[in-house]
């Protein structure tokens, strides 16, 4: 007898019982067979929902914050008004210096109609401010890869604009002798004027830079970059028709919508993505140079 010959016989039908499939737990259990998507569906949903939630109450809190410092800091420079006097006559000598146009030509074309004056008053005490929510609400819902750059677009022309109204307190033109310029207040004459409400919030003194015309532009800029449409360049139309508006109403020189304008195209350019690689690069840089010279400071 070989050794082939020697070596037993193997069962035949073991191939056959391991080959035949398992029954499904959830069928000999009971369980339904697709019970378990839904839950996992759902709870990743609830989370997501969560997560947007929590976000969006961080962002609420960080512009309120933006908001109150802003309020607070415009304040300090109350009690500067002879200051804030002297520096609006000399902004007015130096734009007639430069051969800038004549901002009372601008209210003379307003006064020919009074429900025109009424209606640039308007505009000036109650657009600004809904514009701007109104614009961060709607890239928040439904823009939401454009939020960060928008957000600090925002932050750093305010905080920007705050430094320059703290250390340069100037007069808007409405407050400066008639004889001088030939503008009038046209809030306090026809009405409605924000400054008449007595709230603590508005500081008269602080025209320089105009953050009605800044944040008007970064509206536009937000609404071009945004969308894709033909139509999104009707939102330059916003700036346009606020710079009217604060000239017209003697709220601010044209130099304030300058400086504002300034402000906000150095915040575009300091968010954009290489500039930011190039200023993470040099911090870097620098903490590693500081690294490796405590490090050769230390003994051996």
């Amino acid at each position: 007898m070989t050794t082939a010959d020697a070596q037993p016989a193997l069962p035949t039908t073991s191939a056959t019982a391991d080959s035949r499939p398992m029954p499904d737990a959830r069928l000999t259990t009971g369980a339904p067979a697709t019970g378990g998507a839904p839950a996992t569906g759902g709870a990743r949903r609830g989370r997501r929902a969560l997560g947007t939630a929590g976000y969006a109450a961080t962002q609420t809190v960080l512009l309120g914050l933006l908001f109150m410092v802003y309020r607070f800091g415009r304040h300090i420079v109350d009690g500067h008004q002879t200051e804030a006097l002297s520096h609006g006559a000399a902004v007015w000598q130096m734009e007639r210096s430069l051969y800038l146009p004549d901002e009372a030509a601008v209210q003379r074309l307003a006064l020919h109609s009074h429900h025109v004056t009424i209606l640039i008053n308007e505009f000036y005490y109650a657009v600004h401010f809904p514009a701007a929510v109104a614009l961060l609400v709607w890239v928040f819902a439904w823009h939401r890869s454009a939020w960060p750059r928008a957000r600090n677009v925002i932050i750093i022309a305010t905080g920007m604009a705050l430094a320059i109204h703290i250390l340069y307190p100037l007069a808007p033109p409405r407050l400066l002798p008639m004889t001088m310029t030939a503008l009038i207040d046209t809030g306090a004459i026809f009405g409605p004027s924000p400054y008449a409400q007595g709230d603590g919030f508005a500081n008269e003194y602080a025209a320089m830079p105009s953050l009605h015309i800044g944040w008007a532009i970064i509206e536009a800029w937000v609404v071009v970059t945004a969308l894709r449409s033909r139509w999104r360049y009707l939102a330059i139309a916003q700036p346009v028709a606020t710079t009217a508006v604060v000239v017209a109403t003697a709220n601010h020189y044209w130099v304030d919508g300058i400086v504002g304008a300034l402000l906000v195209l150095l915040a575009v350019q300091v968010t954009r993505l290489a500039p930011q690689a190039r200023i993470v690069a040099v911090m870097r840089l620098m903490v590693t140079r500081r690294s490796d010279t405590c490090g050769s400071q230390q003994p051996s």
